[in-house]
C-alpha cells in the first residue's frame, strides 16, 4: 500500500508509521495548544488528524481571502510546517502563533497582542505588534460585506447541517464500504464549510471583544467586560436546558439526543464515543436536575434571563459613560460583539454535527473491514487514515494498527506546555495533587465570569465518570461543550488554560456561574475536598483550608 509522506523544507515529517505529529521544526517558530487544545482536546488518531488537517488548513485561509487579508496565492496548503497555522505535536492540536501574527498585522481592529489575548488566552513578553496598512484598501472592500451577511448565513448553514445529520445517520446501518467512503468525504466537505465560517466569526469576535475591552479600561469600569459578554444566547443554553427538560419527563431520550446527541466526552476527537452512540453520562447527571424546579433560580431558563438582565445592566453602564455622539456607537459594538459571541458556540456546535456522521460512517465502515480482516476490531478503522481508507485495503493491517494503537495510549500520558518555540517539551501528564495548598494561597487567572462563591474543590479529568455535587468548584485542564452537563451543579468553574472567549468563560457566563481561567495549573495544586473562595471578577482562586 503506498502511504504519502508530508515533508517539510526544514525536515519535519509525518510518516505512515505516524502520521499524526510533526517530528521536527524551526526553532524560531513559536506555538500554542491555547483554544486549539480546547477544539480538538486529547490526542489524535490517524484517521481523526487527516480528517481535519488539510481542511482546517484551507478554512483558515479561505476565511483569511474572504475578509481581504489573503490572496488567491495563498489557498493552498505550504508544504512547509512552519507557514501552516496549525498542525500536531505527539497527536495533540496546536496553533502556529508566527501565523497569527502575521494576519493580525495586515488586519484593522486587532493585533499580535489581542490575538494572543483573546484566541490563546495569554500575551507573551516577547509579542510585538507590527500593524501594516498593506491589505486595508482591500479589506475596506472585502471584509465589511462578509462580516455583516455572516450572521444569517452562518444560521441557516448550521439549521442545515442539522437536518443533514438527521437524514444521513438513519441510513449509516445500511450503507457498503463505498458508500461509507462517500459519506466521510462528504462530512469532510461540511466540516471545511462550516469551519471556514466558524473561524470568521472566531477572528472579527476576537477583534470585537478586543474593542469592547479597550472601552471599558477608557471608561475605568473593571469587572464590566465579562458582564458585557454574559447573556448572549449561546448554543449551550439550549443544551442545558434540554437536560433539565430530559429531568424533569418534558422531553424523551429519544428526542433529547436528536438535537444535542453530537455531544459527548472527548467529543473534538472523531474516535471519541457521542451521547447518540452512549447516553450515559447524560442520564447519570438527571437526578441532580430533578431537584430543580422551574421556578429555581438555578434554572437554565431563569439562569438566561438573568444573565440577560446582567448583560443589559452592563451595557447601559457602559453607554451613559459615553457622550451623545458616541452612544449609538457603543450600544451597536456590544449587540454585534453578543451576537457573534453567540455564533462562535454555534459554530462549535456545527462542526461537531459533522463529526457525529463521519464517526457513524467510519464505525460502519470498520464493520466491514472486520468482515473481511482487515482489522481486529471495528475501532481499529480510527487507526489509518483517509487515503489508506480510500485505497480499500485487503491486506491484513492489524500489526500496522497494533503500532498506532500503542503510540496513541502512550501518547494520552503526555502533556504539552502552553506555548514554546520549535519542538515542545513533552511531560508526563501531571497526577492530582496529594497534599493541600497552604491556606491563604491564592492562584490567579482570567477573571472570566463574575461573582464570588466558597465551596469545595472538585478536580475533574473525565467529564463521562466524574462525581460532581451541587455547589462543588469544577476545577479541570480544559472544557468542551461535553462538560455542559456538570456546569449545571458546579458552583464555579476554575480552568488551566483559556481566556475570555474560550468554551468555559461563555457557558460560565450564560449560566451565571463565576469561573477563572487560564490559572496554569490550578488542577495540579488543587486537592479535592479544600475549601477555595472564587473570584471571577478579580481573576482569583483562594485556599481557605
Amino acid at each position: 500500500m503506498h502511504v504519502s509522506t508530508v515533508t517539510t523544507e526544514t525536515g519535519a515529517s509525518r510518516t505512515e508509521a505516524d502520521p499524526v505529529t510533526t517530528t521536527r521544526c524551526d526553532p524560531r517558530v513559536a506555538w500554542t495548544t491555547g483554544n486549539v487544545a480546547e477544539a480538538f482536546p486529547g490526542v489524535f488518531t490517524a484517521l481523526g488528524f487527516t480528517f481535519v488537517h488539510e481542511p482546517m488548513e484551507l478554512a483558515f485561509r479561505t476565511m483569511f481571502h474572504r475578509l481581504g487579508v489573503f490572496t488567491e496565492a495563498d489557498l493552498v496548503v505550504p508544504a512547509r510546517v512552519e507557514d501552516q497555522f496549525w498542525t500536531a505535536f505527539e497527536g495533540r492540536a496546536a496553533a502556529n502563533l508566527d501565523q497569527f501574527h502575521r494576519v493580525a498585522g495586515l488586519t484593522p481592529g486587532t493585533s499580535a497582542s489581542a490575538v494572543e489575548k483573546q484566541l490563546f488566552g495569554y500575551v507573551r513578553d516577547t509579542t510585538r505588534d507590527r500593524n501594516t496598512a498593506r491589505r486595508y484598501p482591500v479589506l475596506a472592500i472585502k471584509a465589511p460585506r462578509t462580516v455583516l451577511s455572516l450572521p444569517a448565513r452562518h444560521d441557516a448553514l448550521f439549521a442545515r447541517l442539522r437536518g443533514w445529520r438527521r437524514q444521513q445517520l438513519a441510513k449509516v446501518d445500511r450503507m457498503d464500504e463505498r458508500s461509507c467512503l462517500d459519506l466521510i468525504d462528504d462530512a469532510r466537505t461540511r466540516f471545511r464549510t462550516i469551519m471556514i465560517e466558524h473561524l470568521v466569526v472566531a477572528f472579527v469576535s476576537s477583534g470585537l471583544a478586543d474593542r469592547l475591552a479597550g472601552m471599558v479600561a477608557r471608561a475605568e469600569l473593571p469587572g464590566l467586560e465579562a458582564r458585557l459578554l454574559s447573556g448572549v444566547g449561546s448554543d449551550e443554553n439550549a443544551v442545558a436546558h434540554d437536560l433539565w427538560a430530559l429531568a424533569h419527563e418534558q422531553l424523551d431520550l429519544e428526542e433529547f439526543l436528536d438535537r444535542h446527541g453530537y455531544h459527548g466526552p472527548n467529543e473534538g476527537q472523531l474516535h471519541g464515543t457521542s451521547w447518540r452512540e452512549d447516553p450515559a453520562p447524560v442520564l447519570s447527571r438527571l437526578e441532580g436536575y430533578r431537584g430543580i424546579g422551574p421556578d429555581d433560580p438555578r434554572a437554565p431558563r431563569r439562569r438566561s434571563a438573568e444573565q440577560e438582565r446582567v448583560r443589559a445592566e452592563a451595557a447601559a453602564e457602559l453607554t451613559a459613560t459615553a457622550g451623545s455622539l458616541r452612544r449609538r456607537a457603543v450600544t451597536g459594538l456590544t449587540d454585534l460583539t453578543a451576537r457573534f459571541l453567540a455564533l462562535r458556540e454555534q459554530g462549535k456546535a456545527g462542526y461537531l454535527l459533522t463529526f457525529d456522521v463521519a464517526r457513524a460512517a467510519a464505525r460502519r465502515l470498520g464493520r466491514h473491514l472486520v468482515e473481511r480482516g482487515v482489522l481486529a476490531v471495528e475501532s481499529d478503522v480510527f487507526h489509518l487514515t483517509v487515503d489508506e481508507l480510500h485505497e480499500q485495503p485487503t491486506e491484513d493491517l492489524r500489526a500496522l494498527v497494533d503500532a498506532r494503537r500503542g503510540l496513541h495510549q502512550r501518547r494520552l500520558g503526555l502533556r504539552l506546555p502552553q506555548g514554546w518555540e520549535g519542538l515542545p517539551p513533552v511531560t508526563e501528564a501531571p497526577a492530582n495533587a496529594t497534599d493541600d495548598e497552604p491556606a491563604g494561597t491564592v492562584l490567579r487567572g482570567v477573571a472570566a465570569s463574575s461573582g464570588v462563591v466558597e465551596g469545595p474543590v472538585r478536580v475533574v479529568r473525565d467529564p463521562a465518570t466524574a462525581e460532581v455535587d451541587d455547589g462543588d468548584v469544577l476545577v479541570c485542564e480544559t472544557t468542551d461543550p461535553g462538560w455542559t452537563s456538570l456546569f449545571m451543579v458546579a458552583t464555579a468553574v476554575v480552568t488551566d488554560f483559556g481566556g475570555m472567549l474560550s468554551h468555559g468563560p461563555i457557558v460560565a457566563r450564560e449560566l451565571g456561574v463565576p469561573c477563572v481561567c487560564g490559572t496554569r495549573d490550578g488542577s495540579r495544586r488543587l486537592r479535592d475536598g479544600q475549601k477555595v473562595r472564587v473570584d471571577g471578577g478579580s481573576g482569583t482562586v483562594e485556599v481557605l483550608g
